[in-house]
C-alpha cells in the first residue's frame, strides 16, 4: 500500500524567496520507518545538495531533541550546516513562543536559538587543522586560473575538518574575479593517502572550498564537490570560519561570508569563532530562510 510523506521546501541562508540554498525536509511520523536505503532514494529524487528527514515526536517526546538525518544525493553526512539552520527555523516557526530547539543530528546535538532575522546554531566540533595539502590535480583542473589567481601560488593550501568525516581543502584566490573564474571540477576530490595525512579525519566527506577576503573583512566563497556546486555550505563556512579565527589569535571573531552569487543564487552566512589560548572553544553558526514550498511524496 502506497504512504505519502509530507514535506516542506526552504531557501536557507537567505530571506528571499529562490535565492539562497534550497533544502527539503521530509516530515516522517513516529509511526513510520524508513530504511537507510528508502532514504536515499528519496534525497537522490530531491536532488538537491542535501535532504533532511525530521522524525516527529509524539505528545510523549516532547521537549526531547529533534532527531534528523542529513543526506546528500549519495551518502549520510554527521554534520552540514544548510541543513540544521534550516531545520531550527522551520521548527521554531512552528513554535512562535519558543526561543530555542535542541536538533540531534549523527555529530551530537545542537542548540538552535531564534534571533531576530533567523536562527544561530551551535556547530557541534571535534576541529582539527591539518598539515597544508600540495594536490597538483586541483589547479591543474582550472586552466582559466593562472599562478597570480592564487594567493599561494605553486604551494600547499590549508586543510581543516570540522568533525571527523567532514574535511575541506581551503584554496585561497587573490581576487572576486579569480573566484568567478573556478569551473566545476571533473570529479570528486581524492586526497591521497588520507588517513595517513588526516588520521581518524580522513575518512568520510571532502571538498573543495574556494575563497577571497575582501579588504572589507567580508569573505567571498564558492564549494565544490566535483562537478556538484553548493549555493551555500555551513559546514564549510565554519571550517574556514575556525581556521580563519585560529590564524587571528585569542578573541571572539565574526566573519561574514558570502556564496552561491555566481550561481544566482546569493547566500549569507555569519560564522562567530571564540578563540581561547588553547585553540577553538566555540563556533556558531547564523543565518535566516524562507519556506517556499510543501507537498507530499509516495513510497
Amino acid at each position: 500500500m502506497t504512504r505519502q510523506l509530507r514535506f516542506t521546501k526552504l531557501d536557507v541562508f537567505t530571506s528571499t524567496p529562490y535565492v539562497g540554498n534550497p533544502l527539503a525536509i521530509v516530515h516522517v511520523p513516529s509511526t513510520v520507518k524508513l530504511a537507510q536505503a528508502e532514504k536515499q532514494l528519496i534525497a537522490r529524487e530531491f536532488n538537491l545538495s542535501e535532504t533532511v528527514f525530521h522524525h516527529e515526536q509524539d505528545a510523549a517526546g516532547s521537549g526531547s531533541p529533534v532527531v534528523i538525518d542529513i543526506f546528500t544525493t549519495t551518502e549520510e553526512l554527521p554534520f552540514a550546516g544548510h541543513p540544521t539552520i534550516g531545520s531550527g527555523f522551520f521548527l521554531l516557526s512552528r513554535a512562535p513562543k519558543s526561543q530555542t530547539v535542541t536538533l540531534r543530528i549523527k555529530a551530537g546535538d545542537i542548540p538552535v536559538v531564534r534571533t531576530t532575522s533567523g536562527v544561530r546554531l551551535q556547530v557541534p566540533i571535534d576541529f582539527k587543522v591539518h598539515a597544508p595539502l600540495s594536490i597538483p590535480s586541483v589547479k591543474q583542473s582550472q586552466p582559466q586560473l593562472t599562478d597570480a589567481d592564487y594567493v599561494n601560488a605553486g604551494g600547499a593550501e590549508g586543510c581543516a575538518s570540522v568533525v571527523k568525516g567532514m574535511t575541506f581543502l581551503l584554496v585561497a584566490l587573490a581576487s572576486d574575479d579569480a573566484l568567478a573564474r573556478v569551473q566545476p571540477y571533473t570529479s570528486r576530490l581524492t586526497i591521497p593517502d588520507a588517513q595517513t595525512k588526516l588520521g581518524a579525519w580522513g575518512v568520510g566527506f571532502a571538498g573543495i572550498y574556494l575563497f577571497h577576503e575582501r579588504p572589507d573583512g567580508t569573505v567571498r566563497t564558492r564549494m565544490f564537490d566535483g562537478t556538484l556546486e553548493d549555493p551555500a555550505t555551513g559546514s564549510a563556512a565554519s571550517t574556514l570560519g575556525g581556521w580563519l579565527a585560529l590564524r587571528r589569535g585569542p578573541g571572539v571573531h565574526t566573519i561574514d561570508i558570502e556564496q552561491g552569487i555566481e550561481m544566482g543564487r546569493r547566500s549569507e552566512i555569519r560564522v562567530v569563532v571564540s578563540v581561547g589560548e588553547s585553540g577553538i572553544e566555540k563556533i556558531e553558526l547564523e543565518g535566516a530562510a524562507v519556506q517556499v514550498m510543501t507537498g507530499a511524496l509516495d513510497i
